[in-house]
C-alpha cells in the first residue's frame, strides 16, 4: 500500500505547490513522469489482478496459436509478434503499458492542467486498469488518442484509433459517438440518446449471449466469483460515476461554454445514466445476475478519463482565493478512493506488495 500512496502523495504535493516552470522544464518532467510509470507498470513481478492469467495465455499462445486467438481477440497479435522474436513476458507488459501510458500522455493534452489529470487518474485509471485489466488498458490507450484526435478534429487519425481500440476490446464500441460527432458540434438529445441506447444494449447482449454464463466470463476476464458476489465495494464505483454526472449537471451552463469538450461531457452524462439504468433491467433478466454489474463496470471503465477532466474543469471555475482548497478537497476525495481499494477491496490483495522484476534480475 506505501508505495502506491507515495507517488499519489508525492504528484499531489507537486500539483498543490503550484510552481510556475517553464515549458521546456514541464516537458521534462512529464518525459521523466512517462518513463517512471512506463517502468513501474511494466516492471511488475506477480502484481495485479490478471497477472498469472495472462502469464498463461502468454505462454500457451506460443504453443497453441489459434487457443490464444479464441481467448486474446486483437491481442493476440501482440503476443504473435513477441513470440516471433522470442521476447518474454516483461516485454509483453512493456509493450501494453507503453500503448496504454502513450494514450493517457497524449489525451491530457486536451487540458491545460495535465498535471492535475493524471493524478486523478493515478487510482482507477493507471492502478487498477493499467495493472490489472491487460487487455483493455491496451484498448483504452487507441481510445485515447481517438478522443484527442476527435477534439483536433482530425477525423482520419480519429477512426484508424478508434478501430484498433474497438479491434482490442469490445466495449470501446460505447464511444461510437466520437465517430457520428464532431468537437463543437450541436448535440440532438433524441440522436443521442437512440445511438447511446443501442449500443448499451448491444454490449450487454453481446456479453450475455458470447459469454452465456458469470463462469465463462470470469474465466475469460480473469474474475473469481465469491469476490463479484460478496464485494462490499459492489456498488460504490457506480456511485463514483454518478457524482461527477451531478457535478456536471449543477455546473451546466459553465460546462456549455467550454464548446469544444462539451459534447464529451453530455455524451458522458446520457452513457452513465443508460449503462446504469440497463444495468438493473438486466439484472432483473438474467439467471446469473451477478456478472451484470461486471459488464456495467466494463463498460464505464473508459469514462473515467471524463470524470478527471469534468473534477479539473470545476476546479478551474472557483474563485481564485479558494482554488488551493478546493483542490486540495478533490484530490482527498482522489486518495480516500484510493485508500478505500488498498485496504477493503477483495482483489486489492493482488497488487500487493508491489514487486518490480527490475529490482529481482
Amino acid at each position: 500500500m506505501t508505495t502506491y500512496l507515495s507517488i499519489y502523495i508525492y504528484l499531489s504535493a507537486i500539483s498543490l505547490s503550484e510552481v510556475k516552470l517553464s515549458e521546456d522544464i514541464k516537458k521534462s518532467y512529464f518525459f521523466l513522469l512517462f518513463i517512471f510509470m512506463l517502468l513501474f507498470i511494466s516492471g511488475r513481478h506477480y502484481v495485479g489482478g490478471d497477472y498469472i492469467a495472462y502469464l498463461h495465455l502468454f505462454n500457451e499462445a506460443k504453443v497453441n496459436v489459434l487457443g490464444g486467438f479464441s481467448k486474446l481477440q486483437g491481442l493476440n497479435y501482440i503476443i504473435q509478434f513477441l513470440h516471433k522474436f522470442n521476447l518474454n513476458y516483461f516485454s509483453f507488459n512493456f509493450l501494453c503499458a507503453l500503448v496504454f501510458l502513450a494514450g493517457i500522455f497524449k489525451f491530457l493534452k486536451i487540458s491545460n492542467e495535465r498535471l492535475f489529470v493524471f493524478i486523478l487518474l493515478i487510482p482507477t485509471m493507471i492502478y487498477v486498469v493499467g495493472m490489472g485489466y491487460t487487455r483493455q488498458s491496451v484498448s483504452i490507450g487507441f481510445l485515447c488518442f481517438a478522443i484527442y484526435y476527435w477534439s483536433e478534429n482530425m477525423h482520419v487519425k480519429k477512426y484508424i484509433f478508434f478501430i484498433l481500440s474497438v479491434f482490442i476490446h469490445i466495449s470501446s464500441i460505447i464511444f461510437i459517438f466520437l465517430l457520428f460527432y464532431k468537437s463543437n458540434e450541436k448535440i440532438k438529445l433524441a440522436k443521442l440518446s437512440l445511438l447511446i441506447i443501442f449500443t448499451t444494449s448491444f454490449l450487454f447482449l453481446f456479453y450475455y449471449f458470447y459469454f452465456n454464463n458469470f463462469d465463462n466470463l470470469s474465466s475469460a476476464i480473469g474474475l473469481d466469483y465469491k469476490i463479484v458476489k460478496n464485494s462490499p465495494l459492489k456498488y460504490l464505483k457506480f456511485l463514483a460515476h454518478i457524482l461527477p454526472c451531478i457535478v456536471f449537471l449543477i455546473f451546466l451552463k459553465k460546462f456549455i461554454k467550454d464548446k469544444k469538450i462539451y459534447p464529451l461531457y453530455f455524451f458522458f452524462l446520457i452513457t452513465t445514466i443508460t449503462v446504469i439504468i440497463v444495468m438493473f433491467i438486466f439484472k432483473q433478466l438474467a439467471e446469473e445476475s451477478s456478472y451484470i454489474d461486471v459488464i456495467a463496470d466494463r463498460v464505464l471503465l473508459p469514462f473515467i478519463l471524463i470524470e478527471a477532466l469534468i473534477f479539473v474543469k470545476l476546479y478551474s471555475l472557483i474563485n481564485l482565493e479558494y482554488k488551493f482548497l478546493f483542490k486540495l478537497l478533490i484530490l482527498f476525495y482522489f486518495g480516500l478512493m484510493l485508500f478505500i481499494w488498498l485496504e477493503f477491496a477483495d482483489n486489492s490483495h493482488a497488487w500487493q506488495p508491489y514487486r518490480s522484476i527490475l529490482l529481482e534480475w
